[in-house]
């Protein structure tokens, strides 16, 4: 639990629209547990009612992320290393690299993405086809490529020893991680 000396801090924040400052100040609220009424009413002066609602709407958020965080952490990777895939929305093919059991980017990379798909399930790193582009892609915008037709990319002799049946075999090459 968070020191209650905090807590008027945190409530100045409550009205920042910024989503990274929204999930904090949702988690360091959440952290207050049970006791986050009673901290309130210790506050002199006390919120007003708007306040309280904002702060137990964010909790709610919270608790409710959380609880899919949990679920969706169980989702199997759809896709493995040295399989075919198309992009479900932009139409290029390429080979999975490798596989991320959630999404690993940062922030600031995550906000910039024009469809910001659930960062709580598998992500892939796709070499794609014809160029010299690795793409990050959710699961849900991924499709089995059936053309089992080899990828054009400078990296796939890098990665992958061999390609048989529509897949590609891969090395012990490890996947650079940032």
């Amino acid at each position: 639990m968070l020191d209650s000396s905090q807590l008027p801090h945190i409530l100045k924040l409550v009205d920042d629209e910024s989503e990274p400052v929204q999930r904090a100040v949702a988690k360091a609220l959440a952290e207050f547990g049970t006791s986050l009424d009673a901290e309130l009413a210790r506050l002199s002066p006390p919120p007003n009612g708007r306040l309280i609602q904002r702060v137990h709407q964010l909790v709610k958020n919270h608790e409710r992320l959380q609880n899919n965080v949990q679920c969706r952490a169980d989702l199997e990777p759809q896709f493995h290393s040295g399989q075919l895939v198309q992009h479900q929305r932009y139409g290029y093919r390429g080979v999975v690299g490798d596989v991320d059991l959630t999404c690993q980017a940062d922030d600031d990379w995550y906000l910039a993405n024009r469809t910001q798909p659930d960062r709580n399930q598998p992500w892939y790193h796709v070499l794609v086809h014809n160029s010299d582009q690795v793409t990050y892609a959710a699961q849900t915008s991924l499709d089995d490529d059936n053309s089992l037709e080899e990828v054009a990319h400078p990296l796939v002799p890098h990665f992958f020893s061999d390609f048989s049946n529509g897949k590609y075999l891969r090395n012990d090459t490890p996947w650079p991680h940032s």
